[in-house]
């Protein structure tokens, strides 16, 4: 039995930008997969949040995510809204623990972690870009 494969920093960064297109885990297994290397959906979905990919669906340069609740994959998802984001940055700033944004925001401490991660990703993108 093989240990656990160790991805490159740029391996990790070109499956978060191809996610941040559009594709799908499955596609980018696949991609890795036609590159020699062996890469399971769950594995890159995970890498994707841990880095803050943006995953949210985009269309003409628009942002098409939904405000309302709606399920996928059995559970509800309730999209982060603009005040939300504004929250979140404010009591991340603050020094506040995830645990505690979490309780205030009424999501779980992963999904608080995923999205600050998020909104640190679209930071940085938009700083190179400004650079």
């Amino acid at each position: 039995m093989g240990g656990a494969r160790i991805l490159s920093e740029a391996q990790i960064e070109e499956m978060c930008e191809l996610r941040e297109k559009g594709w799908p885990v499955e596609r980018i297994a696949a991609h890795f997969t036609e590159a020699g290397t062996r890469v399971s959906p769950g594995s890159i979905a995970w890498q994707c949040l841990k880095h803050g990919a943006d995953t949210t669906p985009k269309r003409r340069g628009i942002c098409t995510q939904p405000v309302e609740p709606y399920r996928r994959g059995g559970h509800v998802v309730r999209p982060y809204t603009a005040d939300d984001d504004v929250l979140l940055r404010v009591l991340d700033m603050q020094g506040f623990r995830v645990s505690v944004i979490a309780r205030r925001l009424g999501r779980k401490e992963n999904s608080i972690r995923g999205r600050l991660l998020t909104l640190a990703r679209r930071d940085a993108r938009a700083e190179e870009a400004e650079a």
